[in-house]
């Protein structure tokens, strides 16, 4: 698979490939939404640990006081209420990958036991005495600037060191435009095949007020609109209404309507224009891909006005 068709994202993409194979450590920067566990994950499936599991946690998501047990597991007794044996996420990975995320909200006692798993390889669980081996990979990540933290004393500089040994940053939606119908067009086969919706497909209307949104949440706020749009949208073909309806009553009805007609032509336009540009140009490559034949494909193209090159 691939994670988009934007310089920036092959760009990234090419540092993960390169990276999958080495066991060092890996921290994955980037704004809210930009994809980061999407990232670890498309690291673990080309790593030498893709066979075990990956677990993912997000550090800021689990009270403080529930961290370390929930982290490095605990023995039978360890506290009041630990009527069992509890085993952490550290020894559920095993030979996998130990995704954290939102790593700077991990507290500082914290921070120390996890610099010791990373230079130790070992671990004990909460009330044991037990040394435990951790054979796993270590993928890290944050939205946080962790120098500005190391320098306000928030974030240990030694665990810094150890745990971007390679650093990948995730660029914002906006810093990979190329990457946005794309994305759209994955988001919408998805939601569509599952709501069942009887949508034919994205207008070129939807997809040029994308290009122009700033996309402040990302990639997440994208899947989250394209979700509620395919599952709302009225029309067969979706809208920018039905992607930004608070902005509805910024533009007049013929311009949020359009011609259905003109929807559906740019709709096929686009699609042929990358299925060519997926095969640089072979026209029987891009039919097999769109998946008619090479004569359809022409008459298609001359239907469309489109240059037929051969």
């Amino acid at each position: 698979g691939t994670l988009g068709i934007a310089p920036a994202t092959r760009k990234m993409e090419s540092l993960l490939r390169r990276v999958a194979r080495l066991s060092s450590s890996v921290l994955i920067t980037g704004a809210t939404g930009t994809g980061k566990e999407v990232a670890a994950r498309f690291l673990h499936a080309l790593s030498l640990h893709a066979t075990s599991p990956f677990i993912a946690v997000n550090c800021a998501a689990i009270p403080a006081d529930l961290m370390e047990s929930e982290l490095f597991g605990h023995e039978k007794g360890a506290f009041t209420g630990a009527g069992q044996r509890h085993l952490g996420y550290v020894e559920r990975a095993a030979d996998g990958t130990l995704f954290l995320d939102e790593i700077a909200d991990l507290r500082p006692e914290l921070q120390a036991k996890l610099l010791r798993l990373i230079e130790g390889r070992t671990f004990q669980r909460v009330g044991g005495e037990r040394e435990l081996p951790f054979r796993g990979r270590l993928v890290t990540a944050t939205n946080a600037d962790l120098a500005r933290r190391v320098a306000d004393g928030q974030f240990r500089e030694d665990l810094l060191y150890r745990i971007n040994v390679v650093t990948v940053h995730m660029p914002s939606l906006r810093e990979r435009p190329e990457d946005i119908p794309w994305l759209m067009d994955r988001l919408f086969t998805e939601f569509a095949d599952r709501t069942e919706t009887g949508l034919k497909g994205i207008s070129a209307l939807a997809e040029e007020a994308a290009l122009h949104h700033a996309w402040p949440g990302n990639i997440r706020e994208l899947r989250n609109r394209m979700e509620r749009g395919v599952a709302l949208a009225l029309g067969p073909w979706l809208m920018p209404g039905d992607l930004f309806p608070e902005h509805l009553g910024e533009v007049s009805a013929t311009e949020m309507i359009g011609s259905l007609e003109t929807a559906r032509h740019d709709a096929e336009r686009r699609h042929i224009l990358r299925a060519l540009a997926a095969t640089d140009g072979e026209i029987i490559s891009a039919a097999r891909l769109l998946g008619i034949g090479r004569t359809t494909l022409w008459e298609k193209m001359r239907r469309l006005g489109m240059n037929i090159e051969t």
